[in-house]
């Protein structure tokens, strides 16, 4: 079975309900204040670092962002740890495009969404849409296509209708016109109001298309399409007709992807029980590299519960949502990680190579003092759990987890 994470099924139960997005902030006057506060938690204006025009031809392979200090300085402005800002720049190179398909049919209307509001210095969640929350996660990802260089589609579920005009844009599809490219994703999202119904199969079948045309490139350079489904609903016809052979079709359509190298993320904006029940059994019927995400505050209470150690802070959720994938990932939401798997995410974390880090092993004392140096060369971050700037990784916890067994706590 391909790589997949699955949630638990307490993830589906409505009072564990808390939405994400970011800030409402759409400008910034100074972008040299950018350090003020990680922009992951944010859509404010990213700096963009002008990258090579990458052209949307099947049969020329798009070019492979080239990454400098100025992009990991930026990525680590915004809040990426050391090891996050390398993890993607990496994940940027090994895909080819980014294709998310955006839900915005009616019931995308309902107000239980959330938003990370920054004012004076002091950051909140607000209370918005499920559109809200997605319009901010759509800005976001925008934003760090142009600044990554990484091509990038989105496809609305349904027709805007005439005021907006298109159904589908691009940002990193001519690297020179990024600003363009992003007053234009800024314009469409800003002005799409949510209505209709949830016709996935549909679209799925044309992605599939598309990435079949993709093939021989795709096969050639070893790069693969990340497909990103953001949507609160289980999908129905274009008539709005849901029901057992809707859905069967609609898993139909997501086997048509079985072969082709592709990363799948289902990010979820809901908490219905029948919705997330009917995708975190997916993976149980399909042969796909696949991730059901959960909202950043449910993601965080469910790594919390396996992890108290961690502070899964919003750079780390906004790495899933785009597609990056470590199996550590897969665990950390599922159960405690082992000594030595606690080796494995300070590499991931911090960007340092294996063997320089001390095996906690057999060298308990030595692995914590090594945390303890690379997290102030850190910022804190924002905590979901505890409401407050934090490390990464609480060491007073870890301490009390591990530091007596190599065994996992259960």
């Amino acid at each position: 079975m391909p790589s997949s994470s699955k949630k638990s099924s307490s993830r589906s139960k409505k009072s564990s309900r808390s939405k994400h997005g970011t800030s409402s902030s759409r400008h910034r006057e100074n972008r040299d204040q950018t350090d003020a506060i990680p922009i992951a938690e944010s859509h404010q204006d990213l700096p963009i670092v002008e990258s090579q025009p990458v052209v949307e031809s099947y049969g020329n392979v798009n070019p492979e962002p080239v990454f400098d200090e100025q992009h990991y300085s930026l990525l680590q402005k915004q809040g990426f740890s050391s090891g996050l800002a390398k993890a993607l720049a990496t994940n940027a190179s090994s895909f080819y495009q980014r294709v998310w398909i955006v839900d915005n049919s009616g019931s995308m209307q309902i107000g239980d969404g959330h938003r990370i509001n920054t004012v004076g210095g002091v950051i909140e969640m607000k209370p918005v849409s499920r559109w809200e929350e997605i319009q901010d996660t759509v800005i976001y990802h925008s934003q760090m296509a142009a600044l990554l260089g990484s091509f990038t589609k989105f496809r609305l579920l349904n027709m805007p209708g005439k005021s907006v005009g298109v159904q589908e844009f691009s940002v990193g599809m001519y690297g020179n016109d990024v600003e363009s490219e992003l007053r234009n994703a800024r314009m469409v999202i800003n002005r799409t109001k949510p209505d209709g119904v949830t016709p996935l199969t549909r679209h799925i079948f044309e992605i599939h298309s598309e990435i079949r045309s993709m093939l021989p490139e795709l096969h050639r350079t070893g790069r693969k399409v990340a497909v990103v489904i953001a949507t609160d609903g289980l999908p129905t016809d274009d008539q709005g007709n849901g029901g057992e052979e809707i859905t069967h079709e609609f898993v139909r359509a997501l086997r048509g992807l079985e072969g082709l190298p592709i990363w799948l993320v289902i990010r979820l904006c809901t908490d219905e029980d029948d919705v997330t029940d009917f995708y975190n059994n997916l993976d149980g019927k399909l042969e796909l590299s696949l991730e059901v995400l959960d909202d950043f505050m449910g993601e965080a209470k469910e790594v919390s519960k396996k992890n108290p150690w961690l502070n899964y802070a919003i750079p780390m959720h906004r790495c899933r949502e785009l597609g990056y994938h470590d199996r550590l990932f897969d665990l950390i939401d599922e159960r405690p990680l082992t000594k030595g798997e606690l080796r494995d995410f300070c590499v991931l974390l911090f960007g340092t190579q294996y063997e320089e880090i001390p095996d906690p092993l057999s060298a308990w004392k030595e692995f914590i003092s090594y945390v303890e140096s690379r997290l102030r060369k850190e910022k804190d971050q924002w905590s979901p759990i505890k409401k407050k700037l934090i490390p990464w990784i609480n060491v007073k916890k870890l301490k009390k987890i591990h530091g007596g067994s190599a065994c996992v706590i259960q």
